[in-house]
């Protein structure tokens, strides 16, 4: 696969990844709908430069922003610096929509349901148990979205003629969710269910997995690609290693797994459900 074909399929995995919540009411600030082209031009991308998967999807929002009829980008990656040596964050987006000038703070994110939490919404967690559902919310709610008052940023703005005062804020959250088998046909409250993409295991679990299969281990910013679009299988015999080194440095990998013409994604956990 080239690395021109791997973008489109990567920027295709992304604008089909669904919005993690539908109803505004969710969130203080609103989940704002902006339409994806269907293609892009990504062959100017330096791959070499964008390894995050976090900054890959901020180059695709970008790009996009600037093919949409109707949207002028204003700025992105806005760096907000009090001086040289200290940065109090950024901002992902400022983009004139048809609906007037929106501060756009992009969330791409994977989530597995640990059944053992308490509380519903504290359920959907990261995959090496370093971020959460919640603590994505609480962070742009307490830290993200302030920002934009802070008078470093009205300063910044003001030197850009972007008028403050007109500014709407609001967040593109999309994800891909990932549950226990035995939650197959549930339905789980406050997400919107199209976000479910697999299931989990625990690394205790890997002898249950079928020897007749074929199997990749994809790097993390091929997760947004869909299965299908891979070429490069191996036995389960030669996949094991590569999954139980990465087991052995707590990092909770994501599995391609075909049989026939069906593909499937599961994350092998190192923890125990």
């Amino acid at each position: 696969m080239t690395d021109l074909e791997k973008l489109t399929y990567q920027y295709q995995g992304f604008k089909e990844q669904p919005n993690l919540w539908l109803e505004n009411s969710f969130f203080d600030y609103p989940q704002i709908d902006i339409p994806f082209s269907k293609t892009l031009d990504l062959s100017a991308i330096d791959t070499t430069k964008h390894h995050r998967l976090g900054k890959l999807v901020e180059v695709f929002y970008q790009k996009n922003l600037e093919a949409l009829p109707n949207y002028t980008p204003l700025a992105n990656n806005l760096q907000l610096q009090i001086n040289k040596h200290q940065t109090i964050g950024e901002l992902d987006f400022i983009c004139n929509t048809p609906n007037g000038i929106h501060h756009i703070e992009l969330t791409c994110k994977f989530y597995l349901y640990k059944t053992d939490i308490p509380h519903e919404i504290d359920r959907w967690i990261g995959p090496n148990l370093r971020d959460s559902f919640v603590k994505k919310l609480d962070k742009l709610k307490e830290k993200q979205f302030p920002k934009l008052y802070h008078q470093v940023t009205q300063k910044l703005l003001n030197s850009l003629a972007i008028p403050i005062d007109e500014i709407q804020q609001s967040v593109h959250f999309k994800a891909q969710l990932y549950i226990p088998f035995n939650l197959k046909n549930h339905l789980f409250p406050y997400i919107n269910n199209n976000c479910i993409k697999g299931y989990y295991i625990s690394y205790k679990e890997i002898e249950d997995l079928s020897p007749l299969a074929l199997y990749h281990v994809p790097i993390k910013q091929d997760w947004l690609i869909d299965p299908k679009y891979n070429k490069d299988w191996i036995s389960l015999t030669e996949a094991k290693p590569i999954i139980l080194e990465q087991i052995a440095v707590q990092h909770s990998p994501l599995v391609w797994i075909k049989r026939d013409d069906i593909y499937e994604r599961i994350f092998i956990t190192f923890w125990e459900r």
